[in-house]
């Protein structure tokens, strides 16, 4: 099993969680070190909050008490580095932007690798694979990944479709069944039109997959498999277009293996697809 990064995740989930979460963690980003050698007392002490709580919230990061989530924190506690705010300082050219936007984004794409197992990765390929058709749900900054994920799989040859209407996504998902899948695509996973069209879409038994960045969110709970695609946690400000690319990094990767995966009849499907696209292209 791939070793989960849980300073990075407490940076990536810290908006969703309650006030009480966001007090517990914060003491733990604030010196990691030190918090592995606190009791459950002296954490409820430091943080102001119940001992219950605390539990509670270790549960809910590594499914075990105070003592599972201290000594999983004392195993990655090598790898720690800390995080700067924010990427633009004081001096920075235009090019300076570009190369520390450039090593974010690695980090980007490196946390989103660490939060997807291969074997999940590979039941959404077969999902995919073996849908009758893929309908892609997408609203307002998701719907560009969604969009680039529909195109990708329509020129691999896939029966795909794209929907970002907020109404039309609800009246696409009643006309699906079982055969059929969607993915839902969602920055915050609690986009109230996308949580109903999933909602939809699991009453006639359609199996859904979701984009999302937060592993707890009420999409990642409704989907049959979550793809959890994050920032760098480095800085707020550009968290959301970390994620926003991470998606695509990820969409991309899928259109790749799916690539690799298609039988004869796809590829014949892919090459006659790639034909009509050329035909649009003017050459000198």
């Amino acid at each position: 099993m791939e070793q989960r990064n849980l300073l990075s995740e407490l940076q990536f989930n810290r908006e969703y969680y309650s006030n009480v979460e966001k007090k517990i963690a914060s003491v733990i980003q604030d010196d990691p070190k030190r918090l592995i050698t606190y009791s459950i007392a002296e954490l409820s002490e430091v943080a102001g909050v119940s001992q219950g709580s605390i539990n509670n919230f270790s549960r809910k990061l590594v499914g075990t008490g105070f003592a599972g989530l201290k000594l999983q924190l004392a195993q990655q506690l090598p790898k720690y580095s800390e995080k700067q705010f924010n990427l633009a300082e004081p001096g920075d050219e235009i090019r300076d932007i570009l190369a520390k936007n450039r090593s974010e984004m690695a980090t980007a794409f490196q946390n989103t690798i660490e939060l997807n197992g291969e074997e999940t990765l590979k039941r959404v390929v077969d999902l995919i694979l073996r849908a009758k058709k893929i309908e892609i749900y997408g609203i307002y900054r998701s719907s560009i990944v969604a969009m680039d994920f529909y195109y990708q799989l329509l020129q691999l040859g896939l029966s795909a479709a794209f929907v970002s209407d907020v109404l039309m996504c609800s009246i696409s998902a009643a006309l699906l069944d079982q055969d059929d899948l969607v993915i839902a695509i969602s920055s915050s996973g609690r986009t109230k039109d996308i949580l109903d069209t999933v909602k939809v879409a699991k009453s006639n038994h359609v199996p859904v997959v979701c984009i999302t960045s937060d592993p707890e969110s009420p999409l990642v709970k409704l989907s049959d498999e979550a793809l959890i695609c994050v920032s760098s946690g480095n800085s707020i400000s550009n968290r959301s277009d970390e994620v926003r690319l991470a998606q695509m990094f990820m969409a991309d990767s899928l259109s790749s293996y799916i690539r690799y995966k298609i039988d004869e009849t796809g590829e014949k499907r892919y090459f006659k697809m790639a034909e009509m696209l050329s035909a649009h292209s003017v050459y000198d």
